[in-house]
């Protein structure tokens, strides 16, 4: 148990200065516990709120189990989280933007990717540069107080609005409007609240 301690204090000023070294613009009372990919790619911007928790790894919340959290974006591609926001092992991806506003809360295991990450096209995969030209990206934008259940996947170009809760395991393909819950592959909505 105080390794345990030990080892989540070290990490939580370790990544703080990691994520500001790299560029990171982050808020007041960031706490980012255990390991956590992170990339920034050339001409990209990741801007992070006030009192942002990042939970990677079973160090603090066993729904993480072994799983560590990435943030990664890629050329010119931007990041932006609101304040209030908790991630859970989750991995955000942006090859285009990404934008997540105030008092979310992410479960573990949950997956937000703006692109397809590889051209649809069978002949562009097979030429790593042409595969990279024709991928297709559409940011993604969450509203404010929305809740991601766990291992859910939010993919490109989804707008989810205000209050939305989403169901654990949920694939998100389309827009979500404000006030309700949805659930499923793919997310449907079940009611409105």
């Amino acid at each position: 148990m105080f390794s345990m301690r030990v080892k989540s204090y070290l990490f939580k000023h370790l990544n703080k200065l990691k994520f500001i070294l790299l560029g990171v613009k982050l808020g007041k009372k960031p706490l980012i516990y255990n390991k956590v990919y992170l990339k920034v790619g050339r001409n990209s911007s990741i801007i992070i709120g006030d009192n942002f928790v990042f939970t990677s790894g079973n160090a603090v919340n066993p729904l993480c189990r072994n799983l560590y959290g990435c943030i990664a974006t890629m050329p010119n591609a931007r990041i932006q989280i609101g304040n209030n926001v908790g991630l859970s092992s989750t991995c955000i991806w942006a090859y285009k933007s990404i934008i997540i506003g105030n008092h979310v809360l992410i479960g573990g295991d949950v997956m937000l990717i703006d692109s397809d990450a590889h051209s649809l096209n069978s002949w562009d995969r097979r030429n790593s540069e042409r595969d990279r030209k024709n991928r297709k990206s559409e940011g993604i934008v969450i509203g404010n107080d929305v809740l991601i259940g766990t291992k859910s996947i939010i993919l490109k170009g989804v707008h989810i609005g205000d209050r939305v809760i989403v169901g654990a395991g949920s694939v998100v393909t389309q827009d979500i409007e404000n006030d309700c819950i949805v659930a499923g592959n793919p997310a449907k909505v079940i009611r409105k609240i």
